[in-house]
């Protein structure tokens, strides 16, 4: 996995709005009260593959992925990306938002199963 770093606001939404007419699907969005003001995550996916999209107010776009992705996507976009530390799309970031992610299916099924309790619609 590579991580490309400070990735201009534009352009960043240029690469995650070309992935998804690419095919490439959205399996995580983040979607606080906060989004696309202080904090941004977008994970795609597509034949197993992830390309995570991370974004704060202060470092800008992130950018994670395969090294033959990264290179893919840099020919593409005629870019050469700055590579280093990510400050959004560190390991423990990505988990807590999965975690909370699944949380929210849980709890919607949860919610469903009531609502179809409550009416007698069955299981």
């Amino acid at each position: 996995m590579e991580t490309a770093i400070y990735i201009k606001t534009e352009l960043w939404n240029q690469l995650i709005q070309y992935h998804i007419k690419e095919g490439w699907k959205v399996t995580y969005r983040y979607d606080n009260f906060d989004v696309g003001i202080d904090f941004d995550l977008v994970i795609l996916e597509k034949n197993g593959e992830e390309i995570l999209f991370g974004w704060d107010n202060w470092v800008e776009g992130e950018l994670q992925c395969a090294t033959h992705r990264m290179t893919e996507i840099e020919k593409q976009f005629d870019q050469k990306f700055n590579k280093g530390t990510p400050e959004n799309l560190k390991p423990e970031i990505i988990a807590q938002n999965r975690k909370w992610q699944l949380e929210r299916k849980l709890n919607s099924k949860n919610i469903l199963h009531r609502v179809k309790m409550f009416f007698g619609l069955g299981n």
